[in-house]
């Protein structure tokens, strides 16, 4: 059996002014930094000895801070990262609103669909599920962390849990820095333990918001 945490990123400036990052985006602000010391001080009480991270900027920071505190070197995984939003990136609500009213409207309803041309949630849940898969084959003995994404996260999951696409706003947003844990048995069978668990965060403001 291997119990993996997934872990979403710190925050940055672009989460905490609602600007789409995809793939793109820079690294914490202080209250993302903040909040991956938080997140340190768990994991070391889990007695997790092998973190993972995508290699986008905001989960290498917030693995590498994990680390730190914890004495690991991380590895980064590519397969980990963020949806890609195409034209989106970079750029907030009321200008995607503006520039593709169309698109806009469409996943606001909830619908699955490339936004600027990017990637789907079906092919990001697919995409983590691989990297998954190679962490799981790594038999290791104690829990692991994997530093990801908001999207990634939710989309894994909702995969797992068999909801559709369409259907993921029925789980909540995942907070930056929150757990959610998974046990995958020697049958390859997952169970979900825990969602956006925040109980480390405690004092600290928690914001639900993902790309």
């Amino acid at each position: 059996m291997t119990l993996l945490y997934l872990a979403r990123h710190g925050e940055t400036d672009d989460n905490a002014n609602l600007v789409f990052q995809g793939q793109g985006g820079k690294g914490l602000n202080s209250r993302g930094r903040a909040r991956a010391r938080r997140l340190a001080e768990r994991m070391r009480k889990a007695r997790v000895t092998t973190i993972l991270a995508s290699d986008l900027e905001r989960a290498d920071e917030t693995a590498r801070i994990v680390g730190h505190e914890s004495g690991l070197v991380h590895s980064v995984d590519p397969d980990l990262r963020e949806v890609d939003v195409g034209l989106w990136t970079g750029k907030g609500h009321d200008e995607i609103a503006e520039l593709y009213p169309e698109e806009w409207a469409a996943w606001s309803a909830g619908l699955d669909l490339r936004r600027g041309g990017g990637e789907t949630y079906a092919e990001l849940a697919l995409r983590i599920e691989r990297a998954v898969t190679r962490v799981v084959a790594m038999d290791a003995r104690d829990p692991i962390l994997v530093v990801s994404h908001g999207g990634s996260i939710k989309s894994y999951v909702a995969k797992i849990l068999g909801v559709s696409t369409d259907g993921m706003r029925a789980l909540a947003g995942v907070g930056n820095c929150s757990l959610t844990a998974i046990e995958v048995d020697s049958r390859a069978r997952v169970r979900l333990h825990t969602w956006n668990d925040t109980a480390h965060l405690e004092g600290l403001l928690v914001e639900e918001r993902t790309d």
